[in-house]
């Protein structure tokens, strides 16, 4: 069995203070649609703005494949509060060679700046070191994303540098910040063992 279907085959819950962080169901491609459909929430990322609940079943199924064959796939972010899913976040990139593995995430716009996508990070970054091995953990950003740069840096991951014209989103070619953490740079709490 590969090193991806043994960890992501059987994809488990997270759990955090506020968030509960699971597989998706198609049942959950309404509140998807509420934050994909958000121009502000599209704007810095790959994916155009959902049109309509289609695109969100789409998505949904994507993830759910996915999950069948044990590859990387996104969690869905539910909040306790409401049991309602609010963005998603997972593994994009595994290079199982390198023991490294590239992060993405999205979070609808009423729940900016509340460190929500922090602390669903956190676990996700936790994860990856315990359940996937990882060495190394990365992430990028359009150099106009400042939340999602604030992100990365409350994770304690270091700017690397910038990656002039990187990619190519919705026809423009835009410039992307490249974040990293290793394994050796988290501080275990007194008394743990590093991850």
């Amino acid at each position: 069995m590969n090193r991806s279907r043994a960890v992501f085959g059987d994809l488990p819950s997270l759990e955090t203070p506020r968030l509960i962080l699971r597989r998706l169901l198609m049942e959950d491609a309404g509140d998807i649609f509420a934050y994909a459909s958000d121009h502000a929430v599209a704007r810095t990322v790959t994916w155009e703005p959902h049109r309509s609940i289609e695109d969100s079943r789409a998505f949904v199924q994507t993830m759910l494949r996915r999950y069948e064959r044990g590859e990387v796939a996104n969690w869905g972010m539910e909040l306790r509060e409401t049991g309602r899913i609010i963005g998603t976040c997972g593994y994009i990139l595994w290079n199982t060679t390198h023991d490294s593995a590239e992060i993405a995430y999205a979070l609808g716009r009423p729940w900016w700046n509340r460190g929500l996508m922090t602390e669903a990070l956190r676990a996700v970054l936790e994860f990856g070191w315990r359940r996937m091995g990882l060495h190394r953990i990365e992430a990028h950003c359009r150099t106009d994303n400042p939340g999602s740069e604030r992100v990365m840096q409350k994770l304690g991951m270091r700017l690397e540098g910038v990656n002039r014209g990187a990619l190519r989103m919705k026809g423009v070619y835009v410039d992307l910040k490249h974040y990293a953490i290793l394994r050796d740079d988290v501080v275990p709490a007194s008394g743990e063992t590093a991850p």
